[in-house]
């Protein structure tokens, strides 16, 4: 191990390799983007640690300043690399081509977990949905992962199972989007076998991580046996997260055949379900990771004002949020901000976003 100098690392750009401390432990993941000087400067006091063979030289001379950091860019990127992928894979490199992706995600959920929540809730496309549904339960794997601090290989792992859960049928999940009819019995039969037809694929194409390949496997089994393809109910951990993702991820994205929920619905949809709800630690630390009011939503404030939220807080319930109109509906030139906690701006209610005719652009709210 090679102790980093100044440099080496730079604010506003991404770590180009996993980063350990003195006693070597991982500290920071490739990919990580260190905010600000003050934060650098504690990071180096502490003592950073790089891999001796893949320590670069310093990379302060070649960077003139730091780039802009947009999450919203980022996002339409991972769709377009994961439609690449789970299209148009080798047996000889989709490994690598997972990681990839997984490690963009992992720049977007510890740098800006809010921005990449709203992103999940305002960039609905439908005509995407298959791709978007499993960037939305990765992200959510990966966000749950680091608030229970699981170690970084079975938190890249899950984010993996995320990833590729549906690789055998991404072109049916994206028709069964945008169908209307019932379900026909060849589709059923599909849908019932998709976790096995994935793992097999994934098999073959050189996948032997074994964490990755059980929760493709495992993600619609269930502890009570009702699940499918084969009915187990010793269910992996891993699975159980993935399978929690899942569900939300599809509660709250719209499709032709049904309305999108709100947080709020999808957590109820997630707490009352005794196949969800049996031996899962999970669904308590996710809503809590995400609150009920997600970052994106829009809800009306006990003064009549209409408000996005923008940044969960401590308790979530009571997020913080940016007014877009006042109490008598017309729009405000710049959003206000207001805090939830407060009686005055309490949240009374969430508005479906086809319900209100209001331009939001996302990158003026979290773009940094």
């Amino acid at each position: 191990m090679q102790k980093l100098g100044i440099g080496h690392a730079v604010c506003g750009v991404p770590l180009p390799w996993d980063v350990y401390d003195d006693a070597g432990q991982l500290l920071l993941r490739k990919g990580f983007v260190i905010d600000n000087q003050r934060q650098l400067d504690s990071l180096m006091e502490r003592g950073m640690f790089v891999n001796a063979t893949n320590i670069a030289k310093p990379v302060l001379s070649s960077v003139s300043a730091p780039q802009r950091h947009d999450p919203f860019k980022l996002w339409d990127d991972l769709v377009a690399k994961l439609g690449q992928l789970l299209r148009n894979y080798s047996s000889n490199d989709i490994s690598g081509r997972v990681q990839e992706i997984v490690e963009l995600i992992q720049v977007l959920t510890e740098r800006s977990k809010d921005a990449a929540l709203a992103a999940m809730i305002l960039l609905q496309e439908q005509n995407r949905y298959a791709l978007v549904h499993c960037l939305h339960a990765a992200l959510l794997c990966d966000m749950v992962a680091i608030r229970l601090g699981w170690d970084p290989d079975r938190r890249n792992s899950v984010v993996c199972a995320a990833l590729t859960m549906n690789i055998s049928t991404v072109d049916m999940q994206q028709k069964l989007a945008e169908q209307i009819d019932p379900l026909t019995p060849d589709q059923k039969l599909d849908i019932r076998h998709h976790p096995e037809v994935s793992l097999e694929i994934l098999s073959k194409a050189g996948v032997n991580d074994p964490i990755w390949l059980r929760a493709v496997h495992e993600h619609h089994e269930t502890p009570l046996g009702t699940g499918y393809p084969n009915g187990i109910k010793e269910v992996g951990e891993e699975a159980t997260l993935l399978r929690t993702a899942d569900v939300f991820s599809a509660k709250i994205s719209p499709r032709k055949n049904r309305r999108q929920m709100n947080g709020a619905q999808a957590a109820r949809v997630l707490f009352t379900d005794p196949g969800m709800t049996t031996n899962n630690p999970f669904i308590a630390v996710l809503i809590k990771e995400v609150g009920i009011y997600p970052p994106g939503s829009l809800v009306k404030l006990a003064n009549g004002e209409v408000a996005i939220v923008f940044k969960r807080s401590g308790n979530a319930h009571t997020p913080l949020v940016l007014s877009l109109t006042n109490s008598r509906g017309t729009p405000e030139q710049k959003p206000i901000r207001r805090d939830t906690a407060r009686q005055e701006f309490k949240i009374q209610a969430v508005i479906p976003r086809d319900s209100i005719n209001l331009r939001i652009n996302p990158a003026s709210v979290w773009v940094t």
